[in-house]
Formats: structure tokens, sequence, C-alpha cells
């Protein structure tokens, strides 16, 4: 049996496995101390504090209630660190091994965004991977279907071959805005 903790993240209630809920509390205490002297320190660590709640819903249902370990690791990892400063809970015991693995590239994957997209999510989940906005990517997929008309076949073969985020093979898709909070 684990020794659960309830924590306030951002004025929501979370329970986390013992040693998660000290990794978050360190990352959260060295992002203080980063913001010390800045006016909008506050601010600043109340984001932070949401943007991890919001990772940690993404791990959370109806039979699932407690954040565990491995998962306030991926939730700090894709944290990063504040500021360009790796943070001291990446040489802590409980979390060895995270330094190597913050240090691979991370492999990014290009998903369709069905509930952001008009048909399909095929231009949001392109707009999301090369990160700009969607209008822009769309605007081009208009204006290159007009010019070309192929475009309109390269939009339906991605629309049938990039899978929905969050999706599995034989599994509804999910926004991956939802599983990732941004």
């Amino acid at each position: 049996m684990r020794k659960v903790i309830t924590g306030n993240l951002n004025g929501n209630a979370y329970q986390f496995e013992e040693q998660a809920f000290e990794a978050v509390r360190i990352y959260l205490r060295n992002a203080a101390a980063k913001f010390a002297g800045n006016p909008d320190r506050a601010e600043l660590l109340a984001d932070l504090e949401q943007a991890i709640a919001d990772k940690c819903d993404s791990f959370l249902g109806r039979h699932k209630t407690v954040i565990s370990l491995e998962q306030a690791r991926q939730v700090l990892r894709e944290m990063g660190p504040v500021d360009g400063i790796a943070p001291d809970w990446d040489q802590s015991d409980f979390c060895a091994g995270q330094a190597a693995a913050a240090a691979m590239p991370r492999r990014r994957r290009l998903y369709r965004l069905p509930g952001e997209g008009m048909l399909g999510g095929v231009c949001a989940g392109l707009a999301d991977y090369i990160n700009v906005d969607v209008v822009w990517v769309r605007l081009a997929y208009v204006l290159l279907t007009i010019c070309t008309g192929l475009w309109f076949f390269i939009w339906l073969v991605q629309l049938c071959i990039t899978p929905a985020a969050g999706e599995r093979p034989g599994e509804a898709g999910q926004n991956p805005r939802d599983a990732f909070g941004r």
C-alpha cells in the first residue's frame, strides 16, 4: 500500500503518491526561487501550477484518481526546466535518470485535431505541428487547391492516413490539447 497526499494546484485538489507529490513540490519550490525577484512571481507560479494541473488531468478519469510517480515524472519532463535552467529535481534520487531522458530529443508526431478542425482537423493538426496559426495553414491549402487542384487530393490523403490525436488503432481520438494541456 502506498501513501497518498492531496496537493493544491492553483486552487484545485489533486491526489499524488507520496514521491510524486515531493517531485512536484520540489519543482514548484525551485520555480519560486527562480522567480524570487520577479514582480510577476505570483502570476508566473499560478500559471505553472495550472499547466501542471492541466497535464495531471490527462491522467485522471472516472476510475483513476491518483497521480503516480511515473506520471508526475512525465508531467515534469513535459514542463521542462524553468527559464532554461535545469531544476534540482533532476538530480534527486527518486527522479534518477531524468536528466538523461531529458537530453534525448523528443520525437514529434503529426496528428489530426478533429475537435479543432473544420473538416477532419488536418489543417489544425499541421498548424499545431509546425507551430503556426491554423488560419495560415487553411489559407495556404485553399489557395493551393484553387491554383493546382492537386492539394484537395493531398488533403484527402492526409485525412485518411494521419491518425487523430490520442487515437490508438481501433480507438476513438481525443484532442491532444486536452491530453498535453496546451
